[in-house]
């Protein structure tokens, strides 16, 4: 949870631009939704039939109120609206994904962005 002294808040100019950002350098973003800490990789950015901005993110750590529903308890794909979110901040870390990408979601009707998944290379991985 994000105590008394935090950064100050984001306009939605500034996440917007991070989420871009985020997905060009395929890193993951730190943000706090909904009053819980998340741990994403932005997949899709778009904007929604009323125009809002919405990004789809494998959501792979972190705080949700229904859990997170994978099988292997490791993520799953949500949609999120850029207005909501809060204290992000990109890093320098592996980007995740599920095998099975859900195409295109219902909460995106104009896709500005999108990043396909593929795993980083690991190299200790003979991949």
């Amino acid at each position: 949870m994000v105590g008394s002294q935090t950064a100050p808040l984001q306009s939605l100019d500034e996440v917007a631009n991070l989420i871009r950002a985020a997905m060009t350098r395929r890193r993951p973003i730190m943000a706090i939704y909904e009053g819980r800490q998340r741990l994403l990789c932005p997949h899709m950015l778009g904007r929604n039939k009323g125009g809002r901005l919405r990004v789809l993110c494998y959501q792979y750590g972190g705080g949700s109120e229904s859990g997170l529903q994978r099988k292997d308890g490791h993520g799953d794909w949500r949609c999120f609206s850029l207005e909501k979110i809060s204290h992000l901040r990109v890093l320098e870390a592996p980007w995740q994904g599920a095998e099975s990408f859900p195409g295109r979601p219902t909460c995106i009707d104009q896709i500005e962005m999108e990043v396909n998944y593929q795993p980083e290379h690991d190299p200790q991985k003979g991949q």
